[in-house]
């Protein structure tokens, strides 16, 4: 965390011991909530703190804010490998953070890390079911499209029962069929950036970041005629 110096991510102060022995690591306090409290939370009172008025256009803006935040460090090659709406946070004027970077992990550094499988299987790609020699930084372009898919129906990109159902999901990763509600550009953004072949996908967060802008260029535009 603090080899990735970013306005969204949050900095580290300084690193040190506790009275107890164990390591201590103090960062920037942010206040606000988690992005997801105001994607499942429609009465949420921090919507009046920031006084939206347009919510998509909201929500998309956050989601530029997160591939900024990825697209940076993937430049300094680590990929998060656990991006979702829980784990950003909106501050009191509209600050985007991406927190929890516990399961990131160094791509220089893959041979070395435990082969155990991480992450959140509502989110996950498919090939992070092999274990972190497969992980790419199209790996969180999947992640970061998983969560613009929770933006945009309230539901995460991989439900079941059990998690067997869930990661059967995963693992097949088929494309979303839509309610007419979803913009059919960012239908389509989400299931070519949660494909299963990572080949098919964005090919980097700033990608990414590029779409939903150009989406938000064409809506203006629309709105515009619209009223006119």
């Amino acid at each position: 965390t603090g080899f990735l110096e970013h306005p969204n991510i949050v900095p580290v102060h300084q690193l040190g011991r506790g009275d107890d022995g164990e390591p201590v690591m103090v960062m920037k306090r942010v206040e606000g909530v988690s992005w997801s409290e105001l994607t499942l939370g429609a009465e949420h009172p921090h919507w009046d703190v920031l006084g939206v008025q347009d919510r998509l256009r909201f929500h998309l803006e956050v989601f530029t804010q997160v591939c900024h935040a990825l697209h940076f460090a993937h430049s300094r090659g680590v990929v998060h490998r656990d991006i979702k709406p829980e784990n950003v946070m909106i501050g009191h004027f509209g600050e985007v953070y991406v927190l929890d970077w516990g399961l990131a992990l160094r791509l220089d550094k893959r041979a070395e890390a435990p082969l155990n499988i991480v992450g959140t299987p509502a989110f996950m790609a498919p090939e992070m079911l092999d274990g972190p020699a497969s992980v790419t930084e199209r790996t969180d372009v999947y992640l970061a499209a998983a969560t613009l898919h929770e933006v945009l129906t309230a539901t995460p990109r991989h439900v079941g029962d059990t998690l067997e159902t869930v990661l059967g999901s995963v693992l097949t990763s088929a494309p979303v069929r839509y309610s007419d509600d979803v913009p059919e550009e960012l239908a389509a953004l989400c299931n070519a950036g949660t494909s299963h072949d990572p080949g098919r996908r964005p090919e980097s967060a700033l990608a990414l970041r590029l779409a939903v802008e150009e989406f938000l260029e064409h809506r203006g535009s629309i709105l515009l005629a619209d009223e006119a």
